[in-house]
């Protein structure tokens, strides 16, 4: 068997990641020895297994839908995929100056000098600050993906017509994966 180029590694590894080639079929298909795929494959898992069902689904649909319907839904996923893009970049922005306020511990305010003038002065990080500094990172990192948690969080107003009083109620349901 001959050398394999750089080239057919990549093919190797996407072929490897779409979750459809065991490492014997792949072996076949590039003429490489099992224990060669073996360790271009050690450690990994298939990461676009779910990209591949999706393209199926995708695929079955399309013989079954009229071209507009397809152009509809083809629209809906690209003005979707934009607009998680710029809330991801959006995303990033805020943590990289979340991250300089707390690097410089400092954060800007509004201070009056008069006859409606206002300016901005850095004043020191207190305790608030610092709360609502890490529940905007905690946020982030949901949007991000970089934590997969979730969290219901639920407001049930009730207004009581007897007393007179309205009751609001705030109930945080955990769930299994933040119990970890």
């Amino acid at each position: 068997m001959a050398k394999i180029t750089n080239e057919i590694k990549e093919k190797i590894l996407a072929d490897f990641h779409t979750g459809k080639f065991s490492q014997r079929e792949l072996a076949k298909k590039y003429n490489a020895s099992k224990t060669t795929i073996a360790n271009l494959t050690k450690g990994l898992s298939p990461k676009n297994d779910r990209l591949v069902e999706a393209q199926v689904s995708l695929l079955s649909a399309q013989s079954s839908l009229t071209a507009t319907e397809m152009t509809a839904i083809m629209t809906a996923a690209k003005d979707e995929a934009y607009n998680r893009g710029l809330i991801f970049n959006a995303t990033q922005k805020n943590l990289a100056k979340i991250t300089e306020m707390l690097d410089k511990n400092t954060k800007y305010e509004k201070v009056g000098v008069g006859d409606g003038v206002q300016n901005f002065e850095p004043v020191e990080l207190n305790a608030n600050d610092y709360k609502a500094l890490q529940d905007a990172i905690d946020k982030a990192s949901l949007t991000l993906g970089v934590n997969q948690r979730t969290s219901s969080t639920t407001i049930n107003n009730a207004n009581v017509q007897q007393s007179e009083e309205t009751k609001i109620v705030i109930e945080r349901r955990e769930l299994a994966d933040e119990r970890d």
